[in-house]
């Protein structure tokens, strides 16, 4: 065997705490060759007879570099398996509703048949797009229109629970009520199951504009087999359909920051419900009339459900941004060319200065106001005019 190899490296020479080392590197030959040498060389000694009785015959040298030339027929590593594609997308209901392999590897323990059903009955309740099952633990429904929005989501990578998303309007289900109604067992009480709380298994959540989401954990068959759970699609479906066409009726009523505009950030509406707003109003009225003052050519734009845009020409980009309705404090944020803002400078300002150079282009600046006295701190006017200055200062070198 050890003299047909290419290439030999002989450790030696002796076996435990007296090997280790390499003895000889090369053809069978050169191990042959370097027995000359002091020391014992066991391997070449065995070797010698063997190669002194034949056959023999002279072969080309393997050359390693031959091996590196590209050829016509070669492909990239990166590129292999490009073409594949994963089992979702070549079968993407088969994969969510009955192989149905968890994020982990393990097999999926719900029952499959839940969502197909769900979804084959939201398609007879409504008109939407088609289902979208080709992703790896998501299955989406949407609207017809893009700016729809989503109805339904199925979050399908979890071993003992499905969990189903539905986007339905605000105060279209009563909390109490609907857990009432479905009368899911919490996980405490699932004894087959290794998962565990007291939690409702019906959660809420506010979304943005007049929406909810209400999320349904589920497991068995018998869970959904009942007239209550049927019927509580069916209303989410009505009430889904019921908002888009509001929508597009009457885009203000439904997202009413447009139609208000300045009114809207200036009341206490859009907040997140049952959370106490810690600033008052007069620091959205001092912080707005200072940048109205330095930046008197800008425009406002008041069209956005949470932020107010400033835009100064000719940056693209908004000069300042005021976040209005987060409850615990008003926050602007400045965005400049590089090194318009130190941190040095706006250390004295407000609440919280920060200074985000993260950018390749531009820096950030990031203040936050609870009271009127923080506005007040450290000259915040002043601090404005200078910074819009070097915008336009930058703007006038690269003319």
């Amino acid at each position: 065997v050890i003299k047909t190899a290419d290439w030999i490296i002989d450790m030696g020479p002796e076996a435990g705490a007296d090997g280790g080392r390499v003895v000889a590197v090369g053809t069978p030959e050169d191990l042959v060759a370097s027995a000359s040498t002091p020391g014992p060389h066991h391997t070449a000694s065995a070797l010698r007879p063997v190669l002194e009785q034949g056959p023999y015959q002279e072969r080309a040298a393997f050359d390693p570099h031959a091996t590196v030339v590209e050829k016509e027929t070669d492909m990239k590593l990166a590129d292999v398996g490009g073409d594949a594609r994963m089992p979702w997308e070549l079968d993407g209901r088969r994969w969510h509703t009955q192989d149905r392999i968890g994020r982990d590897g393990k097999p999926c323990r719900w029952d499959g048949r839940v969502l197909a059903a769900v979804v084959d009955r939201i398609h007879e309740l409504g008109t939407f797009s088609e289902t979208n099952w080709n992703s790896r633990s998501v299955v989406e429904i949407t609207g017809t229109q893009r700016v729809d929005g989503w109805f339904f989501h199925a979050l399908t990578g979890e071993n003992w629970l499905l969990k189903l998303k539905f986007r339905v309007a605000k105060h279209a289900f009563k909390r109490d009520k609907l857990e009432q109604d479905l009368n899911l067992k919490s996980l405490n009480e699932l004894d087959d199951l290794p998962v565990y709380g007291n939690d409702s298994r019906v959660k809420f959540q506010t979304l943005r504009g007049a929406w909810h989401e209400i999320q349904v954990h589920l497991h068995s068959w018998e869970e959904v087999d009942t007239p209550p759970f049927w019927n509580f699609v069916e209303h989410a479906v009505h009430s889904y359909q019921r908002m888009t066409q509001r929508a597009a009726e009457s885009p203000d009523e439904v997202s009413p920051w447009k139609k208000l505009g300045k009114k809207w950030h200036f009341s206490r509406r859009g907040f997140p419900p049952g959370q106490s707003v810690a600033w008052p109003m007069e620091c959205l009225e001092q912080l707005c009339g200072w940048l109205q003052d330095v930046a008197p050519e800008g425009q406002f734009l008041w069209n956005n459900q949470q932020v107010v845009h400033l835009f100064v020409k000719p940056q693209r980009d908004p000069w300042a941004t005021i976040y209005t309705k987060r409850p615990g404090d008003l926050d602007l944020v400045l965005s400049g060319p590089k090194s318009s803002a130190s941190l040095g400078r706006v250390a004295e300002l407000a609440r919280e200065p920060r200074v985000d150079t993260s950018h390749q282009q531009r820096d950030v600046v990031k203040l936050k106001f609870r009271d009127v006295d923080d506005l007040e701190r450290g000259d915040l006017k002043q601090f404005l005019q200078e910074h819009l200055g070097r915008i336009y200062s930058q703007n006038n070198d690269h003319a």
